[in-house]
């Protein structure tokens, strides 16, 4: 045989096994992507705000058409449980709703600024908190101190406030849905 029909050969086999390898993949229409998710860890915790007191809460009065539930409270183990009383208890008319009270100092766009008055009056024994949480260099960023149920105590922390920062805030209503 000659050299030239030798390579022919070679050649003619080499592109067989190449289609019967590839033409399949190539002609099956989908192709297939591997994609992994996976979830960032982050490189540390993320501070959250001071934990908001229980007395910030409102205390929600049942209507008559919820069902009302009786309080519990923990006896110690060596006294004995109180017998649940055998009448209901009377039911309002109407949804009673206590609202919390928070002193707003000021919004502002510098995320560094923001986070030095925090440091600041948490240091001087305020419960200072920012809407976000995070603040956004650039976006606004409001800077609350509170909150409280009671509108006169954060009147008095108001004139505390404008004597340490010259900031006058203002009393608006706790919104939990704000953090």
């Amino acid at each position: 045989m000659s050299a030239q029909l030798k390579n022919r050969i070679v050649g003619t086999l080499v592109l067989t096994a190449l289609a019967v390898i590839f033409l399949p993949d190539l002609l099956s229409g989908e192709k297939q992507r591997v994609q992994e998710n996976f979830a960032t860890i982050p490189l540390r915790p993320v501070s959250l705000p001071e934990p908001v007191p229980e007395q910030a809460f409102d205390d929600v009065a049942l209507s008559d058409t919820k069902v009302q539930k009786e309080a519990v409270k923990p006896t110690p183990s060596n006294a004995p449980a109180a017998e649940p009383a055998s009448k209901p208890a009377a039911k309002p008319a109407a949804t009673e709703i206590r609202q919390g009270w928070t002193i707003q100092l000021g919004t502002f766009k510098n995320a560094k600024n923001v986070n030095n008055l925090v440091n600041q009056l948490r240091d001087q024994g305020f419960r200072a908190y920012t809407v976000p949480a995070r603040p956004v260099e650039g976006r606004l960023n409001r800077v609350f101190v509170g909150p409280d149920i009671s509108k006169d105590a954060l009147m008095k922390e108001k004139a505390r406030l404008a004597k340490l920062t010259e900031l006058n805030g203002s009393l608006v209503r706790y919104k939990a849905t704000d953090i």
